[in-house]
């Protein structure tokens, strides 16, 4: 590396920095590293903790597990890119959004770490686990989207691109709450408040870029990784939801062998907000706090 330079904050995110890299011969290429957005909570001297949000959500989903269930830890939690106050340009695959957190770990100074994700971000925190084993040091996969079917990718992606947002706060809030107006979910209404956003149009929509959201419907369909170099690893299945099959249980127990744990929870996808005390309390265990 010859040299570093950063863009500073711009519109959609901290800002993009160029690093210039000698080849052979003298040769030279310009790669632009992306920093994504990060919140951080816990405690800003101790071990850290990669978290890894899904599809449509941003990193602030993990502040009450960050601060309730493992406050002695530095949780660093990114918007992934096309997400949350990321920049919102492409690509955004897999392969990118893993460089992108490598980038922002390097920025950071951070090498080995645990990495925790839930639905998407738990497909990309395996994803990270195959390409670079070195920076992973314990993988929890909260209720992970993985290996979907092609149907699954595209009825998500369809139902993405026809959305079009909300006339008012209310009508968002009731439903991200799962279309109950009667008793409204302390979580649903800290999303709102972080999440939420009035377009020019006049309506109300979540913070994420389209483009970025039916992309990654696709990358679920990817199948598991061939191979990988095993990490003590949970799974967190939330039965209710049924994104992890039998199938899909399987190829993860040929892949990490004895290193993977299993915790099923009867409840829906959103397992951290509807039992809480549960998932924190499996993933906790899992690190032996």
């Amino acid at each position: 590396m010859i040299s570093a330079q950063s863009t500073g904050m711009g519109p959609k995110g901290p800002g993009i920095r160029f690093l210039l890299q000698a080849g052979a011969r003298l040769k030279s290429t310009i790669r632009p590293v992306t920093i994504l957005n990060i919140h951080e909570f816990g405690d800003p001297a101790g071990e850290p903790m990669l978290a890894i949000h899904g599809i449509t959500a941003h990193g602030r989903r993990f502040r009450r597990l960050a601060e309730q269930a493992w406050p002695q830890r530095r949780t660093i939690a990114v918007d992934l890119r096309g997400h949350g106050r990321s920049t919102y340009d492409g690509p955004w695959s897999i392969p990118q959004h893993l460089t992108d957190l490598l980038d922002t770990l390097d920025s950071l100074g951070l090498a080995e770490l645990d990495v925790v994700g839930h639905s998407y971000g738990g497909a990309i925190g395996l994803s990270l686990l195959a390409r670079a084993p070195h920076r992973v040091k314990r993988l929890v996969m909260l209720d992970p989207a993985l290996a979907q079917s092609g149907e699954f990718s595209t009825t998500a992606a369809l139902e993405t691109i026809a959305a079009e947002g909300w006339n008012s706060v209310e009508e968002a809030t009731i439903a991200r709450n799962g279309g109950a107006a009667e008793v409204i979910n302390p979580a649903v209404i800290e999303e709102i408040e972080a999440h939420l956003t009035l377009g020019d149009d006049g309506r109300y929509r979540f913070r994420y870029h389209k483009p970025a959201v039916v992309t990654g419907w696709g990358e679920l369909s990817y199948p598991l990784p061939a191979m990988i170099e095993p990490r003590p690893t949970l799974l967190v299945i939330a039965e209710q939801a049924g994104l992890v099959t039998d199938q899909t249980v399987a190829g993860l127990e040929g892949l990490f062998g004895h290193r993977l744990s299993i915790v099923r929870i009867d409840c829906g996808h959103m397992l951290y907000w509807e039992r809480f005390e549960e998932t924190a309390d499996a993933v906790m265990t899992f690190f032996g706090a």
